[in-house]
Protein backbone atom coordinates (compact mmCIF):
# COMPACT_ATOMS: atom_id res chain seq x y z
CA UNK A 1 0.00 0.00 0.00
CA UNK A 2 2.93 2.22 -0.72
CA UNK A 3 2.04 5.76 -2.23
CA UNK A 4 2.03 7.27 -5.88
CA UNK A 5 4.51 5.99 -8.37
CA UNK A 6 6.68 9.35 -8.21
CA UNK A 7 7.44 11.28 -11.05
CA UNK A 8 10.42 12.84 -10.69
CA UNK A 9 10.37 16.97 -12.22
CA UNK A 10 12.25 19.34 -13.40
CA UNK A 11 15.92 20.21 -13.06
CA UNK A 12 18.00 19.48 -10.24
CA UNK A 13 20.91 20.90 -8.84
CA UNK A 14 22.55 20.37 -5.33
CA UNK A 15 24.77 22.29 -3.34
CA UNK A 16 25.88 22.49 0.07
CA UNK A 17 25.35 25.40 2.58
CA UNK A 18 29.34 26.70 3.45
CA UNK A 19 27.35 27.19 7.34
CA UNK A 20 25.58 23.89 7.70
CA UNK A 21 25.22 20.24 6.32
CA UNK A 22 22.13 21.08 4.02
CA UNK A 23 21.32 19.04 0.58
CA UNK A 24 19.70 22.22 -1.75
CA UNK A 25 18.20 21.26 -4.80
CA UNK A 26 16.46 23.18 -7.42
CA UNK A 27 13.54 22.43 -9.24
CA UNK A 28 12.82 23.59 -12.99
CA UNK A 29 9.81 24.77 -14.04
CA UNK A 30 9.20 21.40 -17.04
CA UNK A 31 7.67 18.62 -16.26
CA UNK A 32 8.36 14.72 -17.11
CA UNK A 33 5.50 13.46 -19.37
CA UNK A 34 2.33 11.68 -16.89
CA UNK A 35 2.86 8.56 -16.38
CA UNK A 36 6.93 8.57 -16.56
CA UNK A 37 9.87 9.47 -14.77
CA UNK A 38 12.62 11.92 -16.02
CA UNK A 39 14.45 9.27 -17.22
CA UNK A 40 12.03 8.04 -19.63
CA UNK A 41 10.81 4.81 -17.83
CA UNK A 42 7.02 4.13 -17.01
CA UNK A 43 6.14 5.17 -13.30
CA UNK A 44 4.81 1.62 -12.44
CA UNK A 45 7.86 -0.22 -13.56
CA UNK A 46 10.76 -1.07 -11.81
CA UNK A 47 13.42 1.99 -12.02
CA UNK A 48 16.48 1.06 -14.21
CA UNK A 49 19.06 1.39 -10.65
CA UNK A 50 16.94 -1.34 -9.31
CA UNK A 51 16.76 -3.57 -12.46
CA UNK A 52 20.75 -2.99 -12.24
CA UNK A 53 20.69 -4.11 -8.80
CA UNK A 54 18.98 -7.37 -9.15
CA UNK A 55 21.02 -8.69 -12.30
CA UNK A 56 22.00 -11.06 -9.88
CA UNK A 57 20.69 -13.04 -6.52
CA UNK A 58 21.24 -10.50 -3.67
CA UNK A 59 23.07 -8.09 -5.49
CA UNK A 60 21.82 -4.44 -3.90
CA UNK A 61 22.64 -0.93 -4.60
CA UNK A 62 23.51 0.18 -1.28
CA UNK A 63 22.93 4.23 -1.17
CA UNK A 64 25.88 6.31 0.74
CA UNK A 65 26.19 9.62 1.65
CA UNK A 66 27.83 9.82 -1.93
CA UNK A 67 25.02 9.05 -3.16
CA UNK A 68 23.31 12.16 -1.45
CA UNK A 69 23.33 15.19 -3.80
CA UNK A 70 26.43 17.58 -1.61
CA UNK A 71 29.02 19.47 -3.26
CA UNK A 72 31.38 21.03 -1.03
CA UNK A 73 32.59 25.26 -0.90
CA UNK A 74 29.19 26.78 -2.80
CA UNK A 75 27.91 29.29 -0.53
CA UNK A 76 24.30 29.11 -2.72
CA UNK A 77 23.32 26.84 -5.35
CA UNK A 78 24.53 27.36 -9.10
CA UNK A 79 21.43 27.68 -11.24
CA UNK A 80 21.68 25.67 -14.09
CA UNK A 81 18.62 27.12 -15.74
CA UNK A 82 17.08 30.58 -16.63
CA UNK A 83 13.53 29.05 -15.43
CA UNK A 84 12.11 30.17 -12.21
CA UNK A 85 13.20 28.02 -9.60
CA UNK A 86 12.20 26.85 -6.04
CA UNK A 87 14.47 25.51 -3.27
CA UNK A 88 13.95 22.71 -1.42
CA UNK A 89 16.44 21.70 0.83
CA UNK A 90 17.21 18.79 3.46
CA UNK A 91 19.14 18.91 6.01
CA UNK A 92 21.32 15.77 6.51
CA UNK A 93 22.59 14.14 9.68
CA UNK A 94 26.03 15.28 11.31
CA UNK A 95 28.68 12.84 10.54
CA UNK A 96 28.57 10.54 13.68
CA UNK A 97 24.45 10.32 14.22
CA UNK A 98 23.66 7.24 15.41
CA UNK A 99 21.56 5.45 12.33
CA UNK A 100 18.16 5.28 13.78
CA UNK A 101 18.61 8.92 14.86
CA UNK A 102 20.05 9.80 11.44
CA UNK A 103 16.95 8.03 9.70
CA UNK A 104 14.84 10.10 12.04
CA UNK A 105 16.00 13.45 11.00
CA UNK A 106 15.51 12.59 7.67
CA UNK A 107 11.75 11.20 8.67
CA UNK A 108 11.07 14.28 10.61
CA UNK A 109 12.09 16.79 7.75
CA UNK A 110 9.57 14.27 5.62
CA UNK A 111 6.80 14.23 7.78
CA UNK A 112 6.90 18.40 7.77
CA UNK A 113 6.52 18.59 4.34
CA UNK A 114 4.07 15.79 4.14
CA UNK A 115 1.61 18.05 6.91
CA UNK A 116 2.81 21.37 4.79
CA UNK A 117 1.70 20.09 1.25
CA UNK A 118 0.02 16.25 1.21
CA UNK A 119 -0.48 16.15 -2.71
CA UNK A 120 2.78 16.15 -2.93
CA UNK A 121 5.79 13.62 -2.55
CA UNK A 122 8.65 15.60 -0.53
CA UNK A 123 11.03 13.20 -2.62
CA UNK A 124 9.35 14.32 -5.80
CA UNK A 125 9.84 17.90 -4.58
CA UNK A 126 13.05 17.47 -4.01
CA UNK A 127 14.33 15.38 -7.02
CA UNK A 128 17.73 13.82 -7.34
CA UNK A 129 18.93 10.61 -5.67
CA UNK A 130 17.25 9.00 -2.35
CA UNK A 131 18.10 10.62 0.65
CA UNK A 132 19.73 8.12 3.40
CA UNK A 133 22.59 8.88 6.33
CA UNK A 134 26.13 7.91 5.62
CA UNK A 135 26.50 4.18 5.82
CA UNK A 136 23.01 3.35 5.40
CA UNK A 137 22.06 -0.23 3.74
CA UNK A 138 19.02 -1.47 3.39
CA UNK A 139 19.74 -5.39 4.08
CA UNK A 140 22.01 -4.54 7.34
CA UNK A 141 20.65 -3.37 10.41
CA UNK A 142 21.63 -4.56 13.58
CA UNK A 143 19.28 -6.47 15.67
CA UNK A 144 18.28 -5.02 18.92
CA UNK A 145 20.41 -5.23 22.03
CA UNK A 146 17.20 -5.82 24.35
CA UNK A 147 13.78 -6.16 23.13
CA UNK A 148 10.36 -7.08 24.68
CA UNK A 149 9.27 -10.04 25.95
CA UNK A 150 7.16 -10.71 22.79
CA UNK A 151 9.98 -11.27 21.37
CA UNK A 152 12.90 -13.07 23.13
CA UNK A 153 10.03 -15.14 24.13
CA UNK A 154 8.13 -16.17 20.94
CA UNK A 155 9.07 -19.78 18.96
CA UNK A 156 9.61 -17.60 15.92
CA UNK A 157 8.14 -13.97 14.95
CA UNK A 158 9.14 -10.95 12.92
CA UNK A 159 9.20 -7.77 15.41
CA UNK A 160 9.37 -4.06 14.05
CA UNK A 161 10.58 -1.37 16.60
CA UNK A 162 9.82 1.48 14.94
CA UNK A 163 12.13 3.82 16.84
CA UNK A 164 14.55 2.45 15.02
CA UNK A 165 13.17 1.45 11.49
CA UNK A 166 14.42 -2.15 12.18
CA UNK A 167 12.65 -5.16 11.75
CA UNK A 168 14.27 -8.57 13.01
CA UNK A 169 13.50 -12.19 12.97
CA UNK A 170 13.33 -13.87 16.10
CA UNK A 171 13.54 -17.54 16.37
CA UNK A 172 13.49 -19.48 19.95
CA UNK A 173 13.10 -15.88 21.50
CA UNK A 174 17.13 -15.36 19.59
CA UNK A 175 17.85 -12.61 17.01
CA UNK A 176 18.41 -13.92 13.55
CA UNK A 177 18.65 -11.69 11.40
CA UNK A 178 17.68 -7.99 10.51
CA UNK A 179 16.93 -5.34 8.00
CA UNK A 180 15.25 -1.53 8.07
CA UNK A 181 11.85 -0.64 7.07
CA UNK A 182 10.17 2.66 6.54
CA UNK A 183 6.70 2.62 7.82
CA UNK A 184 3.85 5.59 7.21
CA UNK A 185 3.84 7.29 10.65
CA UNK A 186 5.28 10.09 8.70
CA UNK A 187 2.49 10.76 6.42
CA UNK A 188 0.73 11.79 9.32
CA UNK A 189 -2.20 9.80 11.80
CA UNK A 190 -4.40 8.41 9.09
CA UNK A 191 -1.39 6.00 7.41
CA UNK A 192 0.13 5.22 10.79
CA UNK A 193 1.68 1.69 10.35
CA UNK A 194 -0.05 -0.54 13.18
CA UNK A 195 1.39 -1.40 16.53
CA UNK A 196 0.68 -4.60 18.86
CA UNK A 197 0.43 -8.25 17.56
CA UNK A 198 -0.60 -9.37 13.80
CA UNK A 199 0.11 -12.07 12.03
CA UNK A 200 0.12 -12.84 8.19
CA UNK A 201 -2.97 -13.67 6.51
CA UNK A 202 -2.17 -13.58 3.25
CA UNK A 203 1.03 -13.69 0.54
CA UNK A 204 0.81 -11.81 -2.71
CA UNK A 205 4.35 -12.53 -5.19
CA UNK A 206 3.33 -9.48 -7.80
CA UNK A 207 1.03 -8.17 -6.19
CA UNK A 208 -0.12 -4.51 -7.49
CA UNK A 209 -1.86 -1.66 -5.19
CA UNK A 210 -5.23 -1.39 -6.05
CA UNK A 211 -5.58 1.88 -4.26
CA UNK A 212 -2.46 3.70 -5.70
CA UNK A 213 -1.43 1.14 -8.61
CA UNK A 214 1.85 0.59 -7.22
CA UNK A 215 3.37 -2.65 -7.62
CA UNK A 216 4.31 -4.54 -4.13
CA UNK A 217 6.49 -7.58 -5.10
CA UNK A 218 6.17 -10.21 -2.30
CA UNK A 219 3.49 -8.61 -0.48
CA UNK A 220 2.85 -10.26 2.74
CA UNK A 221 -0.50 -9.10 4.17
CA UNK A 222 -0.92 -8.45 8.09
CA UNK A 223 -3.97 -9.02 10.22
CA UNK A 224 -3.36 -6.76 13.74
CA UNK A 225 -5.21 -8.20 16.63
CA UNK A 226 -6.44 -5.30 17.50
CA UNK A 227 -7.49 -3.73 14.13
CA UNK A 228 -7.48 -6.49 11.38
CA UNK A 229 -8.66 -5.06 8.10
CA UNK A 230 -5.83 -2.48 7.63
CA UNK A 231 -4.41 -3.66 4.31
CA UNK A 232 -0.95 -3.08 5.50
CA UNK A 233 1.78 -5.02 4.61
CA UNK A 234 5.57 -5.83 4.72
CA UNK A 235 6.79 -5.64 0.28
CA UNK A 236 9.38 -4.65 -1.60
CA UNK A 237 9.21 -0.95 -1.94
CA UNK A 238 10.53 0.64 -5.27
CA UNK A 239 9.45 4.14 -3.81
CA UNK A 240 12.01 3.63 -0.85
CA UNK A 241 14.63 2.74 -3.40
CA UNK A 242 14.12 5.48 -4.88
CA UNK A 243 13.26 8.22 -2.30
CA UNK A 244 15.06 6.76 0.71
CA UNK A 245 13.29 7.90 4.21
CA UNK A 246 12.59 11.53 2.26
CA UNK A 247 8.87 10.04 2.27
CA UNK A 248 6.74 7.24 3.72
CA UNK A 249 4.00 4.29 2.96
CA UNK A 250 0.96 4.76 3.00
CA UNK A 251 0.93 1.99 6.46
CA UNK A 252 2.63 -0.76 4.78
CA UNK A 253 5.91 -1.43 6.12
CA UNK A 254 8.33 -0.86 3.17
CA UNK A 255 11.43 -2.91 2.33
CA UNK A 256 14.17 -1.57 0.18
CA UNK A 257 16.22 -4.92 -0.04
CA UNK A 258 14.90 -7.20 -2.47
CA UNK A 259 17.26 -9.85 -0.71
CA UNK A 260 15.90 -9.33 2.26
CA UNK A 261 12.55 -9.03 1.18
CA UNK A 262 12.81 -12.36 -0.06
CA UNK A 263 14.50 -14.02 2.54
CA UNK A 264 11.35 -12.72 4.78
CA UNK A 265 8.96 -14.19 2.25
CA UNK A 266 10.41 -17.82 1.97
CA UNK A 267 10.74 -18.02 5.66
CA UNK A 268 7.62 -17.02 6.89
CA UNK A 269 4.64 -19.01 5.83
CA UNK A 270 0.80 -17.32 6.67
CA UNK A 271 0.13 -17.55 10.01
CA UNK A 272 3.60 -16.04 11.34
CA UNK A 273 3.32 -13.97 13.68
CA UNK A 274 4.45 -10.11 14.09
CA UNK A 275 4.82 -7.83 16.65
CA UNK A 276 5.32 -4.08 15.77
CA UNK A 277 6.24 -1.94 19.00
CA UNK A 278 8.40 1.38 19.96
CA UNK A 279 11.28 1.81 21.98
Amino acid sequence: MMGHAWVRRGIVAGALLATGALAVVAIGAGNSPAGYRADGTPSGTTPPSVAAASASPGAEATPTASKIATADGAATPAPLTTQAMTPVRVALPPAGTPMSQAIKMIQDQAAIALAANPAVEPHDALGGPPVFPAGFDFGAASPPATAPSECTKARRIVCVDKTTYTATVYESGKPQWAFYVRPGDARGPRYLTGEGYGRITHKSRNHVSSIYGTPMPYAMFISWDASPATGEAFHLSYQFQSEGYYGASHGCMGVGSEAAMKRLWDSSPKGTRIFVYRT
